[in-house]
């Protein structure tokens, strides 16, 4: 399968499912007025709304049945049955669902609080999402411990060629047999997938850590957590200027409504983040040769069957990250 079919299956397999879950969940709040109407009660209402929760959740394994299961499949990419998969998701879901419901029953809750404590309901919420934030996993995957030992002792070797020191690794597993991510964590952590270690060398590995790297030097990563924070608390916040009838419709609009502007944020803040991307890129063409840096981004486009050129109005929706062409004239 060609890069450019793979991205484009996907790309519309979540555009489908993300129309299909805000127009599921707004019809559910819209509608709630009527048949949630009887509702009421410290048992009844979260009890309701986890039922509403499990619906939702269900309602996204058609979608992800095709674009992270039969699209992968097809594309080579992911091994196993069908039933490991769907057991995996079975576990990441759960989580999922119960995010879900907590945020509902919080915006329940939050509805009917009185106008003095909103204020101070905000602040809390900013400063558990930032904690939160702060907290994300850096990655706990099993890997065999010889192998990422010798592998992180030749990365150091080539970070402190590159003036860089070695930051502690976690590595996670995705599932793909080949796509290769990393970061650096909130608490510094350098998190990498497996296949960085299988698909990479030493020296490539390094030069992404080092883009990376450009993120903390230039205070990126800190503004990426306020804008996260500030997006985040005025999604909370839009919910209470908007009447409910009763509790689970409180809940349900609280969904809506936060979903939404999160969607939003697709639109928003790619044009910050393809900026940075940018930068990060020139940042690593002072450490190393132009060529190899090209080289790199061309194998890590390769690995990850991104989408070589795109067309600009394609380029300013959905897609943080420049497409490779773009990102190479760039270095020229």
């Amino acid at each position: 399968m060609e890069p450019s079919h793979y991205q484009r299956i996907r790309l519309w397999a979540g555009i489908t499912s993300i129309g299909a879950n805000l127009g599921l969940v707004w019809g559910l709040a819209i509608t709630a007025s009527w048949w949630a109407d009887s509702v009421s009660g410290s048992v009844a209402t979260p009890t309701m709304l986890l039922g509403v929760a499990a619906l939702l959740t269900l309602a996204n394994l058609p979608f992800d049945l095709l674009s992270g299961n039969a699209v992968e499949r097809g594309a080579g990419r992911i091994g196993g049955s069908t039933a490991s998969w769907l057991k995996d998701w079975i576990k990441g879901r759960v989580v999922t669902l119960a995010g879900l419901w907590l945020g509902m029953v919080f915006f329940s809750l939050f509805h009917r609080a009185p106008q003095s404590s909103i204020l101070v309901s905000l602040i809390a919420g900013g400063l558990l999402t930032f904690v939160l934030l702060l907290l994300v996993p850096a990655g706990h995957a099993a890997f065999p411990k010889s192998s990422a030992e010798d592998f992180e002792k030749k990365l150091g070797l080539e970070l402190k060629s590159l003036g860089l020191k070695l930051r502690p690794i976690r590595w996670f597993d995705h599932g793909d047999a080949e796509t290769v991510s990393g970061c650096i964590t909130p608490r510094g952590f350098v998190s990498l997938s497996t296949t960085v270690a299988q698909c990479l060398t030493p020296r490539e590995a390094a030069l992404l850590v080092a883009r990376e790297e450009y993120y903390r030097r230039s205070g990126a990563s800190i503004v990426i957590l306020m804008i996260v924070t500030v997006w985040t608390l005025l999604g909370i916040f839009l919910p209470s200027l908007v009447p409910a009838a009763n509790p689970v419709q409180a809940g349900l609009c609280g969904a809506a409504m936060m979903s939404t502007w999160c969607f939003l944020a697709l639109f928003v803040w790619p044009t910050v983040n393809r900026i940075w991307m940018t930068k990060a890129d020139a940042f690593l063409v002072s450490l190393a040769p132009s060529q190899e840096v090209r080289e790199l981004l061309s194998k890590i486009a390769r690995l990850n069957a991104t989408d070589i050129s795109l067309a600009p109005v394609k380029t300013a929706v959905f897609h943080p990250i420049p497409p490779l062409k773009d990102r190479l004239d760039r270095l020229s």
